[in-house]
């Protein structure tokens, strides 16, 4: 089956073609479901940081654990920076000791991002999900080897001007279906949707499972 959707909040309707986003300490549903688990920076200030790190390691004992996240900074909520940069930062330490990609929310970070990239300089892939950003701050992402998620909404722009080899897809929190989400895009690319679907499963490899 192949996996197209890599950052969803809804169980896919196509068992085993998107990656579930959970909080440390939800069960995986049984099936074949591939997941990702991580510390939200909106969820920091809600738990105790000990009891959390102690659930996320845990939940990443699991085999359908396949991606760290969604980790990140986000600097239009009340969580302090420093507390925010601290958390991913061990998330970042953490991705690599365990060898899994990174999937990061960035919300008017991605000078940050790409200074951690430059700092660690990761072995395991990162990849900005549900990337808005002009074509600008998508060009600096992808210089620094970081893969481009896009979903429902994002500038048309951006995702026309950066390398086929950089971008993935997802569904995010929207109900989309994700074979509409890449029609759009093959369409705005002009390629078929089948092209389009090739090569986002070659990214979605290079990215998942070929380290």
């Amino acid at each position: 089956m192949e996996l197209l959707d890599v950052h969803t909040h809804h169980l896919s309707t196509y068992p085993g073609r998107s990656i579930l986003n959970l909080m440390p300490g939800d069960l995986c549903p049984t099936g074949e479901v591939y997941c990702s688990v991580g510390i939200h920076p909106w969820q920091i200030d809600e738990y105790e940081e000990e009891v959390i790190w102690e659930q996320l390691l845990l939940s990443l004992k699991d085999p359908c654990v396949i991606a760290i996240g969604e980790a990140g900074i986000d600097k239009l909520i009340s969580v302090s920076l420093v507390k925010q940069l601290a958390v991913f930062e061990k998330q970042i330490v953490l991705s690599e000791e365990k060898q899994l990609p990174l999937i990061i929310h960035c919300v008017h970070a991605v000078n940050e991002i790409i200074q951690l990239k430059k700092k660690y300089a990761p072995r395991m892939p990162w990849v900005i999900h549900g990337f808005r950003g002009k074509k600008e701050l998508a060009l600096q992402c992808v210089n620094h080897h970081i893969f481009l998620s896009f979903g429902e909404k994002y500038n048309e722009e951006a995702l026309k001007g950066i390398p086929l080899s950089s971008i993935l897809m997802e569904t995010d929190e929207s109900k989309a279906d994700i074979t509409c989400l890449y029609e759009k895009a093959a369409k705005l690319l002009s390629l078929s949707a089948d092209d389009l679907k090739l090569q986002i499963q070659q990214n979605i490899n290079r990215v998942f499972f070929d380290h």
